[in-house]
């Protein structure tokens, strides 16, 4: 049984990763910034109330280095970490326009954060452990509309590679997820605002729809079983097809 911990694990593919590494029997530790989301996905999932739950926005540094101090004060190591917590984009919008707050805050939240995750994580790692960071089809590509989440994105495909490895010298696996669209609540709320976004957007994508949290999940518990023992920084893209278009 791995201790497991898993981001942003309220929602969306977070919580479908909570889910799916407790059904193996794991040992789960997750946080979140919505203690309500949390509350909700345990009145879907009971399930869900034996994971070791902690409200915490994993950008406030402070609290992230007394987080990960309770966890190995309590846990003593770290065998799987999944880097996904993600909020929604402050800095949308044409790069020039956007404030150097908004600009900071989505840099920090997707790259930052993961950054002092991973080096945390690693600190509690021994030979066998894996991380998985939860990247983005939008680190890999140009991404005009959201210039500073795409950068973050591309910084953290970097980040990644570079400390695999490193890592693996010490035999800990380090990879990443690149998903595409995906349907989560992020959509959902784009949704009450577009009613017509998912079938707009599905029509974009080659396979015509858009991803399930499960399918994504589905490629990170593939590099985080034993099969995928020979790939090392290396970004599984799970995307339809549409970033070859």
């Amino acid at each position: 049984m791995a201790v497991a911990f898993v981001s942003g694990g309220s929602k969306g593919i977070g919580l479908a990763t909570v889910l799916r590494l407790l059904a193996e029997g794991h040992r789960v530790i997750t946080c979140s910034r919505d203690a309500d989301a949390w509350k909700q996905a345990i009145e879907q999932h009971p399930q869900l109330t034996s994971a070791d739950y902690m409200r915490m926005d994993i950008s406030n540094e402070a609290v992230l280095k007394e987080a990960f101090g309770h966890i190995k004060e309590k846990y003593s190591q770290l065998d799987i970490a999944v880097n996904n917590a993600s909020p929604d984009i402050a800095s949308a919008g044409r790069f020039a326009q956007i404030s150097d707050d908004d600009l900071r805050s989505t840099m920090t939240n997707d790259f930052w954060a993961y950054a002092l995750c991973m080096k945390y994580q690693l600190n509690m790692m021994s030979e066998g452990a894996r991380i998985v960071n939860i990247s983005s089809i939008n680190g890999l590509r140009p991404t005009p509309s959201a210039a500073m989440y795409g950068a973050s994105k591309h910084a953290l495909e970097g980040l990644t590679r570079s400390v695999a490895l490193d890592a693996i010298k010490n035999g800990i696996r380090v990879n990443s997820v690149a998903p595409g669209v995906t349907w989560t609540s992020r959509w959902e709320r784009k949704q009450q605002e577009e009613p017509e976004i998912r079938e707009e957007v599905s029509k974009l994508v080659p396979v015509q729809r858009f991803a399930h949290p499960d399918e994504v999940v589905d490629a990170i518990m593939y590099l985080l079983s034993d099969s995928a023992q020979y790939i090392i920084g290396h970004t599984l893209v799970i995307d339809g097809g549409i970033s070859l278009t």
